[in-house]
């Protein structure tokens, strides 16, 4: 039986290739082919622009021709184009994390909320959630980001230069702001997809949950015939 193949849909922009990544050796301990999505540059995708719907389309197809079992993009944001790029192709697709909202918001304890944390929370909208399948009006959450930071900027690069270490630090500070104004918080959902590497930091530092697209690639792969 042939080893099953993970389909990543990625930005423009040069993806991160350091271990932990999604482009980075050792992530996956399964085939991943990946394919670079026209035009879709990291700030487009992150402001909301549509424009590049049908080049997401047409690179899923693609994918699934070339006999991937299950699809992903390398930016939450690209979640707006969940419903299309679903109806374009017959495998799984799971654009953005933030399709983990309702199932973690479950795992929590009565009057927790889920923490979301994002590239640039000034981006995130409604539309967003709505896309995944729910609205914060029926699940209360509340969400911060990286924008601003040095790691921030450096995502944006058409080629990122950025540590590991670099991007860790920026998430920790991230989730510790984010704490410090709701320590009701019960999980954490990661919208982000270069923030998986710092995940185990999270976890044991907070003691929280982190759910986060590493996450959501395998399950899809373990779902997928």
């Amino acid at each position: 039986m042939a080893e099953k193949t993970l389909g990543i849909l990625e930005l423009e922009n040069e993806p991160v290739k350091h271990p932990g990544f999604l482009a980075g050796p050792g992530t996956f301990q399964f085939p991943v082919k990946r394919v670079k999505v026209r035009g879709a540059t990291a700030r487009k995708v992150t402001e909301g622009d549509k424009s590049v719907k049908h080049e997401y389309i047409k690179c899923a197809r693609q994918l699934e021709s070339e006999g991937v079992a299950a699809l992903i993009a390398n930016c939450g944001f690209a979640g707006l184009f969940q419903a299309e790029v679903s109806a374009a192709v017959s495998i799984p697709v799971a654009l953005s994390s933030l399709l983990f909202v309702p199932f973690v918001a479950r795992t929590v304890p009565p009057g927790r909320k889920v923490g979301i944390l994002t590239f640039d929370a000034s981006k995130l909208t409604e539309d967003h959630f709505e896309a995944a399948g729910w609205s914060s009006t029926d699940i209360k959450v509340s969400v911060a980001g990286i924008e601003g930071s040095d790691s921030w900027r450096r995502l944006l690069e058409p080629v990122p230069d950025i540590a590991p270490s670099e991007l860790i630090k920026d998430v920790m500070n991230a989730v510790r702001a984010l704490l410090k104004v709701e320590p009701g918080i019960g999980a954490l959902v990661f919208e982000c997809t270069g923030f998986p590497i710092a995940s185990e930091a999270v976890r044991r530092e907070t003691g929280l949950r982190v759910a986060d697209c590493v996450g959501l690639a395998k399950m899809l792969i373990e779902m997928s015939p």
